[in-house]
């Protein structure tokens, strides 16, 4: 995967990559629980398009997201698209099978971000086999495919189901502090249609966690497995061995995750 710490302005601002949290510190200050990072994991694992969305700034996208993408296979290789000034020509030598295409923001707000035609050109190559890692600002996944199929990207309905899973983050405000929550993971379908797996509010004690059939079903078909409890189930217990044992830096993580491939290869990383 491409070296997210040192890729300055291209990926949430220069030094971004200093001291940057991973996804066991946003375990431990609440931002996930230990049961949906073990699920957004898989995903990654399967090369599952991810956009992180929030409505305002500085909610956390791209810190989570660049936590999620530090537990991808180490076989997995990773494009970081370079905004207005990005020509695609790595579609003429990347693997689509193995290319997660990175994306800092879907927006005209900077340079760095993507927008317009260079939208579609995505989306095409997503529908060729490539996977998407993105930031956008919108509240909803509803929201995110609204905007995706607006002039001046205009991507059709048989495409929005490449937008993969939506992670909506919410920042909110306490009296001394700013914290950050994943309030929504959605998936989405062909239609689209869009699969509520994880929901929940700061004020509710029961978080919704795949409670529903349907949301079971989709998530085994996405990433093509009958032994989606099991997966799910190993993947919590090493992320809470891990958070156990300490440290929780990028770079002990990453000997964790080096680790646990040799051990344990997906089924895409073989």
């Amino acid at each position: 995967m491409t070296n997210l710490d040192n890729a300055h302005n291209w990926w949430g601002g220069e030094g971004r990559g200093h001291n940057r949290l991973t996804i066991l510190d946003l375990i431990a200050n609440g931002t996930l629980s230990t049961e949906l990072a073990a699920l957004l994991w898989l995903f990654v694992e399967n090369k599952t398009s991810i956009l992180t969305a929030a409505g305002p700034q500085l909610a956390g996208k791209t810190t989570l997201l660049t936590a999620l993408l530090d537990l991808a296979p180490p076989t997995y290789d990773s494009v970081l698209t370079q905004g207005k000034a990005e020509d695609f020509s790595f579609l003429d030598t990347a693997e689509p099978a193995t290319t997660y295409v990175l994306v800092p923001e879907l927006s005209d707000h900077t340079p760095a971000y993507l927008w317009g035609d260079s939208v579609r050109t995505l989306f095409d190559a997503l529908e060729g086999g490539y996977s998407m890692a993105g930031t956008m600002h919108a509240d909803s996944p509803e929201e995110v495919a609204q905007l995706l199929s607006q002039p001046p990207v205009t991507i059709p309905d048989n495409l929005l189901h490449h937008i993969g899973v939506v992670i909506n983050v919410r920042l909110m405000y306490g009296e001394r502090d700013m914290a950050r929550r994943v309030t929504a993971v959605t998936l989405v379908e062909p239609g689209p249609k869009f699969v509520s797996l994880a929901a929940s509010d700061p004020d509710d004690d029961h978080p919704v966690f795949l409670e529903s059939d349907e949301s079971r079903k989709a998530v085994s078909g996405r990433i093509n497995t009958g032994e989606l409890a099991s997966l799910l189930a190993h993947r919590q217990k090493t992320l809470e061995e891990w958070l156990s044992a300490g440290p929780t830096d990028a770079a002990s993580l990453a000997g964790h995750v080096g680790k646990f491939y040799e051990s344990s290869p997906s089924k895409t990383s073989e």
